[in-house]
């Protein structure tokens, strides 16, 4: 064992509020590599144990996705860090959460709220003490997403009771400027790693002695110190990164009664890091990877190893945490993948350009959820964000995932600078053809998140920032420096002031899609030489059948995916051009075909297992069947 003098071990902590379902990659990553190293390192998942305070139910319910934008998670633990007036908290729970729910939920929310903000000191005052009792002459907290006000509460706690313990943040929320901001205006936080911390972190536990100054390490910035100028070293081979141990979270998960009733663990995993796409085009409002964007991955081995051994493990069940899939591993990892016996059933990040061949080998490796990134049904507005698709593909690529079984995970964004308003009514007019595919989960206004180019570069876009609203509440007594601790950003310009009235219509039809999809059906029932029959109950009405002469039938069977005009032509040369325009007339009276410009695409679903996009519930059900 590695001596570090006077040390117990390295401790790491996660506070509320995280997932209790996936444990933390990046902690997991770095205790496995300390252990291999000869350290002694310990995990404590406290989101546990306020689960267990408050009750599972009630986590669950504040920590449900729909909320995130609210940071109701941020705003519950506040209180332990700033004093506010009274009036403050009643302004967030009537200006801010009636905003992400309806009135009979935000009742509910607000009581489950209050109740749990009543049990904030006392849970952490006992995570203090439980972690001061251990010792530990070095303590890591990871804070990502809604996990500040809680971590630095922690800290503030831990240094009450211990107040010779050394304390270092880390995680997505102290990237870059941010956590040097934290560093500066929390004296109870020693250091900060504000990026990759693969390397930096051990580095820093190896170099660190309790008599000795803290030591200097890149990438890692220290309290009192100017800030470090020499950024902490991304790792280039990702292969050199250990298979992360999990045993810390699956064992707390099964001491919490009642948990594993309601939610199945699953492991995270990562085969790349950064954007191969982001790098050539960084999305306008994307402000993922900071300043990490330069793309790596596994080799296909090594990435077939980890899904190999940590599904012998943990199960087959996991969550992939790259930002895009990295495109070569369609011809190396998920053939490797498909060979394999074991039934997969994972999530990935893809770009939205994907044809049969993708989606099929998609399905086939056990990818079948994705988040393809789609946010819009408008190729300009997906030009404006640098997409480099168009409508269509996106569209294309909903109806090929419903054919498949792969579960779309997207959502629908608004308010660009520079937008056409009149978009939106060009998209609702589209979207009830599309209701036997997978609907948006959600419907909101864009946002400039700190690194994105919208909030380095905003006088490029005719825009003004400001903290996303609830940050007031939240950080209340920073005043002017409110900016360094947001992460998320309101886009404030003239052109864009009223996207919530000219979005109306579009709003209108993304409820009606959601509300109806469970009913709406597109696809072919037969498809024979001479004819095609189509059923379609998509506009809320009873099946009705489409029956397709020989030309109607050639031409969808054509346009399977995205075809120019001139292409279909070439394709059916025994038909006239006259014959040609007549045909896809119908067919685009009808909703069977989808124009946008010269292009056509078919919409119904070809025979098969699915006449309708299936839901999540559905996929996981058939797989855990196999």
């Amino acid at each position: 064992m590695l001596d570090l003098t006077g040390m117990k071990s390295v401790q790491l902590v996660s506070l509320p509020f995280t997932s209790l379902q996936y444990p933390n990659l990046g902690v997991s990553l770095l205790a496995t590599a300390l252990r291999q190293r000869g350290m002694n390192c310990d995990i404590s998942y406290f989101a546990f144990d306020f689960a267990e305070k408050i009750g599972i139910d009630n986590y669950l319910l504040l920590s449900h996705e729909k909320l995130y934008q609210a940071f109701l998670g941020e705003w519950i633990f506040s209180n332990l860090v700033f004093d506010r007036p009274d009036s403050l908290d009643i302004d967030y729970l009537t200006d801010v959460l009636p905003e992400f729910a309806n009135p009979l939920e935000a009742v509910l929310i607000t009581n489950v709220a209050l109740t749990a903000r009543q049990a904030t000191h006392s849970f952490i005052d006992k995570c203090a003490q439980d972690i001061a009792a251990k010792n530990p002459a070095l303590v890591g907290v990871t804070t990502s997403f809604q996990q500040n006000m809680a971590s630095i509460a922690f800290a503030m706690a831990l240094k009450s009771h211990a107040p010779d313990t050394t304390i270092i943040f880390g995680g997505a929320n102290c990237e870059a400027e941010l956590g040097q901001n934290m560093l500066d205006r929390f004296d109870c936080i020693d250091a900060v790693c504000n990026g990759e911390g693969d390397a930096s972190f051990p580095a820093f536990v190896k170099a660190f002695s309790r008599s000795k100054p803290l030591p200097d390490i890149p990438g890692i910035a220290i309290r009192g110190r100017k800030p470090n100028k020499q950024s902490g070293s991304m790792i280039a081979a990702l292969d050199d990164l250990p298979i992360p141990e999990f045993s810390d979270f699956y064992e707390r998960f099964e001491q919490t009664p009642g948990l594993g009733e309601m939610l199945k663990p699953a492991p995270t995993i990562e085969t790349s890091r950064g954007c191969w796409w982001g790098a050539k085009h960084h999305c306008t409002f994307c402000g993922l990877n900071g300043n990490a964007m330069t793309y790596r991955s596994k080799s296909p081995d090594r990435a077939f190893e980890e899904f190999h051994s940590q599904a012998k493990k943990y199960g087959s069940d996991f969550v992939v945490v790259d930002n895009i899939l990295d495109y070569t591993y369609f011809d190396s990892l998920l053939p490797m993948l498909r060979e394999d016996p074991t039934p997969y059933l994972m999530h990935f990040e893809v770009k939205s350009n994907l044809f049969p061949k993708h989606i099929n080998a998609l399905a086939e490796a056990g990818i079948r959820k994705i988040q393809p990134g789609i946010e819009t049904l408008d190729s300009d507005i997906l030009k404006r964000m640098k997409k480099g698709v168009t409508a269509q593909q996106n569209i294309q690529t909903l109806k090929l995932c419903a054919q498949a079984g792969i579960y779309v995970d997207w959502g629908f964004i608004f308010g660009f600078p520079g937008e056409d308003p009149q978009s939106y009514d060009r998209m609702a007019e589209i979207m009830p053809l599309l209701h036997h595919l997978q609907p948006p989960a959600a419907f909101a206004p864009v946002r400039a998140d700190r690194f994105s180019p919208y909030f380095t570069n905003p006088t490029d876009h005719n825009i003004q920032l400001a903290p996303a609203k609830p940050y007031q509440y939240i950080y209340a007594d920073v005043g002017d420096d409110l900016s360094k601790f947001s992460y998320h950003h309101e886009m404030i310009a003239e052109d864009i002031n009223n996207a919530k009235s000219y979005t109306t219509r579009a709003r209108d039809a993304v409820k009606s899609w959601t509300s109806q999809h469970s009913s709406a059906k597109f696809y072919i029932l037969d498809d024979t030489c001479s004819e095609m029959t189509l059923v379609d109950s998509r506009m809320n009405e009873a099946e009705k059948h489409l029956h397709l002469n020989k030309l109607e039938s050639d031409i969808v069977n054509v346009c399977t995916c995205i075809i120019g005009r001139n292409r279909l032509a070439a394709k059916l040369v025994p038909y006239s051009e006259e014959q040609l325009s007549a045909a896809i007339a119908r067919l685009l009276r009808d909703g069977v075909l989808l124009a946008e410009r010269n292009s056509l695409l078919a919409l119904p679903l070809r025979t098969g297992r699915y006449k309708q996009a299936p839901e999540w519930t559905q996929i996981r059900a058939e797989v855990l069947q196999t």
